[in-house]
């Protein structure tokens, strides 16, 4: 049994994660979804399916766990990928944390739209709902009150409630995205360009946390924004390039990544739909003094990505690290549903 302050203090933290910020994928551009809701449909391929998995604080004496599972859909896109097409999007994720087990499911589900303006370019803008559930469970604590003079004694009653609060609400979200791409035109592979960028605003309608029968709070508006590039420089080498930047109420953070790619193996590329093979290896950064070396394996329709999370500021007292895993894999020569194929 830990001390009794380890506890306390976890689940103070837990508290102020939820009034503060929400959680986050230290990989945020494989959970784009999340955020910025035009991110449903804008990739290569036709459908895709992902999940990604952040064990954090490792080493802190209790488990802080996010999942996700999300699927993607796109309606009216060809091979080609140069006609208007629109995307969905569905995500399940749970957060959990802490010796009181606080945390969040939530279904959500996006909708938006691909405007292809010119066989390199695309402007996507996009809608999100989600319905999320919180409680958390205090039997597992103790309290000072459960002090005998000597030691901490479960058996004495805390005069506390035992649980958190449950309660539900519905939130909101929006996002913008234009994309440029000259991969898969016929040009050569050092001319190559990609770019993303986005804006997004999550929690537009502020949804109420009740936490117990007395007191209540709202989540703050989330303004963020986003910048994926990646630039070839040889023949089988680029370097990709990328950040986001998030404001809610008071709180700032920043995350920036750098990651050198190398073709492992190159194929056809007479559309943007992928068929060549990859390896990526970099870093992540992030305005609080992370520092996350990163390794991608990209085979065509299944990527595969593991991070490991340095702690390097004043919070490295408390914890030092957390892993970070995500898989997706994507139809890219043919639809799931059509059974069409590139000839």
């Amino acid at each position: 049994m830990q001390k009794a302050g380890w506890y306390i203090l976890l689940a103070i933290l837990s508290t102020f994660s939820a009034f503060a910020q929400d959680y986050q994928f230290t990989q945020y551009d494989r959970a784009l979804l999340l955020l910025n809701p035009s991110a449903a449909g804008n990739f290569d391929g036709f459908e895709r399916f992902s999940v990604q998995n952040r064990n954090q604080w490792v080493g802190a004496g209790t488990r802080f766990m996010t999942s996700l599972a999300a699927a993607e859909f796109t309606f009216g896109k060809n091979n080609f990928d140069n006609k208007s097409y629109a995307g969905m999007g569905i995500h399940v994720n749970r957060d959990v944390g802490g010796d009181a087990r606080f945390g969040s499911n939530v279904f959500g589900a996006s909708l938006s739209g691909h405007l292809v303006t010119s066989k390199q370019s695309k402007f996507s803008a996009g809608i999100q709902t989600a319905v999320s559930n919180r409680s958390g469970d205090l039997s597992n604590l103790l309290f000072f009150s459960q002090w005998n003079g000597s030691a901490f004694d479960p058996s004495i009653p805390t005069n506390e409630p035992s649980q958190i609060a449950r309660f539900s609400y519905v939130d909101a979200g929006v996002g913008l995205s234009y994309t440029y791409s000259s991969k898969g035109n016929r040009v050569s592979q050092e001319r190559q360009r990609y770019v993303n960028v986005g804006v997004f605003a999550q929690h537009i309608a502020r949804p109420m946390l009740r936490y117990n029968e007395i007191t209540y709070d709202r989540l703050y508006v989330k303004f963020g924004g986003h910048l994926e590039t990646e630039v070839n420089i040889g023949n089988k080498l680029a370097l990709e390039m990328k950040t986001i930047q998030m404001l809610q109420g008071k709180h700032y953070h920043g995350r920036y990544g750098i990651l050198l790619k190398s073709v492992m193996k190159q194929g056809a590329s007479i559309t943007r739909l992928k068929n060549d093979a990859f390896f990526s290896a970099g870093l992540y950064m992030s305005s609080t003094g992370t520092l996350s070396p990163v390794c991608v394996v990209d085979l065509g329709g299944v990527q595969i990505g593991l991070n490991y999370d340095l702690e390097l500021a004043k919070l490295s007292r408390a914890y030092r690290s957390s892993i970070e895993f995500s898989l997706s894999y994507a139809f890219t020569r043919s639809s799931l549903f059509k059974g069409t194929k590139i000839g």
